[in-house]
């Protein structure tokens, strides 16, 4: 039984300077499992430097759950997670958008990607996501860098006609702005951080200095884990958003290169969102082995 399978790059072009869109096509009989959630979740498996194919066998080995650290050291394929920004061809083709920034592996090779490089696609079970409004939300509230704004795209242009939004999005040069199409009433706030300066800053600063809307509502936030605490702490303790309405995310942590990746699942542990979904966009990271063809992380 695969646990990895094969996607072949079907194109791969640049939204805006720092953002490359990449069409993957399934090879083989196998289809992705999309359950709909805007940052729903995918997990892909990439070349070694220099290469242009995923080695997707490395991860369907029998014994490769219950490999330890050096047998894993210098042989495991580099993969990261990222979040499915269109499903198409009922599920043979999967749209990723990745974030260009500098040293990335990841980042390095979605530059340089062309028709027929192949990337290995984690399919073991249904996708995760984050996003899930209450049917009784008067409005939402969706704050996103560079990491999360994939997430926050599909998600505005999923809603539903009349939907109340306010989307604050951090990106890092006006260019890198994006037109996106929705049925919902959306109101942008773009904030423009050049590189070289403090990250999430500019994120937290515009929430609290956003007016708490009328009416029940319900708040995601996905993007650097200091700035996605700074935000969380403000919901609830000025906005007074239970816990219940909003989900906040942190893909990835500033000046760190390999972080383990956590999620926040009230079934996962004790004190539901609690913690962050530490998953890391875009930045590399490590992983947890803990079950043999099981593609888990465990909250640090």
């Amino acid at each position: 039984m695969s646990f990895c399978y094969p996607a072949r790059v079907a194109s791969a072009t640049h939204l805006t300077p720092r953002m490359v869109r990449v069409h993957l096509e399934a090879v083989g009989d196998w289809t992705w499992p999309t359950h709909g959630h805007g940052d729903e979740r995918i997990d892909l498996a990439f070349p070694f430097p220099g290469e242009t194919v995923a080695d997707v066998e490395f991860f369907n080995q029998r014994d490769y759950g219950t490999l330890g650290p050096e047998a894993l050291a210098g042989a495991e394929p580099p993969w990261r997670h990222y979040t499915v920004r269109k499903v198409l061809d009922g599920g043979r083709t999967i749209v990723v958008d990745l974030a260009v920034h500098p040293g990335g592996l990841a980042s390095d090779w979605a530059v340089s990607a062309q028709p027929g490089h192949v990337l290995g696609v984690f399919n073991g079970g249904e996708p995760r996501g984050y996003h899930e409004a209450p049917d009784d939300s008067a409005w939402q509230l969706l704050v996103a860098d560079p990491t999360g704004l994939p997430g926050l795209g599909r998600i505005v242009e999923e809603l539903a006609p009349g939907t109340v939004v306010h989307a604050v999005v951090e990106v890092p040069s006006a260019d890198d702005r994006q037109e996106l199409e929705t049925a919902g009433d959306v109101t942008w706030t773009w904030l423009v951080t050049p590189d070289g300066e403090r990250t999430g800053q500019a994120l937290a600063d515009a929430v609290r200095a956003l007016e708490v809307p009328e009416g029940p509502g319900y708040a995601w936030v996905a993007c650097e884990s200091a700035a996605s605490r700074d935000v969380r702490r403000h919901l609830r303790a000025v906005w007074g958003m239970p816990r219940d309405r909003h989900q906040v995310v942190g893909y990835w942590t500033a000046g760190a290169s390999n972080v383990r990746a956590d999620r926040d699942d009230a079934h996962e542990h004790e004190h539901e969102h609690e913690h962050e979904h530490e998953h890391e966009h875009e930045h590399e990271h490590e992983h947890e082995h803990e079950h043999e063809h099981e593609h888990e992380h465990v909250v640090s």
